[in-house]
């Protein structure tokens, strides 16, 4: 055993929880970062990166944690290579990481007091997720819960650069919308699991077809409404008309899990794509498309 090995069995667990939710926070928050960052020097992008790093690292690892400790049976159907149900690491064990992350969460905020209001919402949101019944229906979990762990994520990530303006807050406002509306393709892979345990997400109250003509007929054109009203179709008319199609044509198609999980990492990309939109235009660069 050397030095090293516990650091790389911490950075394995980190890795094994939290795998599946960096193309919707780490990478999306740096992504949306960018657009606050012309105007400083480089030494000061730099810094301010780092600290966002920071900030988004347990940002992303104490809801993981949470959601993780409490939902053992599902993931032993959903996602058996987690690494509770896969046996890397006890309950007990992740408790204990849970609390380390939870303090750094907190005390980066206490840091940097800017950041507080985005950090209080996001743990209260978690525990809205996992502590409430309302947190387990369809509406609360995703209309409700993403939409505030939405604004969270993008509004911190934003001010952890600079200032806010309000251009960025129109922004920050209308994509946490749309992830508020959009997110419940996630629910779509995860059917088996989510009845074992009595969730209520739209694919259990609605069936399977039912949820998929919803989302792709009701919620998708509204998301892209919104995102039309804050002037980020704009940016790129032609390249998010014609993503959103391609993922209305995805959830549109009834495959296995794994086909609903490519599904939901491309919704992921999408939301990507959107924030690199409203970056490219603080670079003053255009966006093909």
């Amino acid at each position: 055993m050397t030095i090293l090995s516990p650091i790389v069995r911490e950075l394995d667990l980190f890795w094994g929880f939290s795998w599946r939710d960096w193309s919707a926070s780490i990478i999306a928050g740096s992504i949306f970062a960018v657009g606050a960052m012309p105007g400083l020097s480089i030494p000061s992008i730099i810094t301010n990166y780092l600290f966002l790093v920071s900030w988004l690292i347990p940002y992303v690892y104490f809801f993981n944690l949470s959601n993780q400790i409490i939902g053992v049976d599902e993931d032993r159907i959903n996602k058996p290579d987690r690494p509770i149900p896969s046996g890397k690491v006890t309950v007990s064990g992740a408790i204990r990481r849970w609390v380390v992350a939870l303090s750094t969460f907190i005390g980066i905020s206490l840091y940097e007091p800017s950041l507080l209001p985005e950090t209080i919402c996001w743990v209260l949101t978690v525990a809205f997720l996992c502590l409430t019944s309302a947190g387990s229906h369809w509406f609360g979990k995703i209309c409700a819960a993403m939409t505030t762990g939405g604004w969270a994520l993008l509004s911190g990530s934003w001010k952890a650069i600079a200032p806010a303006t309000p251009k960025s807050n129109a922004y920050v406002c209308a994509v946490a919308l749309w992830a508020g509306l959009t997110a419940h393709i996630q629910d779509l892979r995860d059917i088996r699991g989510d009845t074992a345990v009595g969730r209520k997400t739209l694919p259990v109250v609605f069936g399977d077809r039912g949820s998929r003509l919803i989302i792709t007929n009701l919620f998708l054109p509204a998301a892209y409404w919104v995102i039309w009203m804050a002037g980020i179709v704009r940016l790129a008319p032609f390249t998010l008309a014609m993503t959103h199609i391609t993922l209305a044509y995805r959830v549109m198609q009834t495959g296995d899990s794994r086909y609903d999980h490519k599904t939901y990492m491309y919704y992921t990309y999408l939301f990507c794509l959107i924030l690199a939109c409203t970056s490219a235009e603080g670079l003053d660069v255009k966006v093909l498309g």
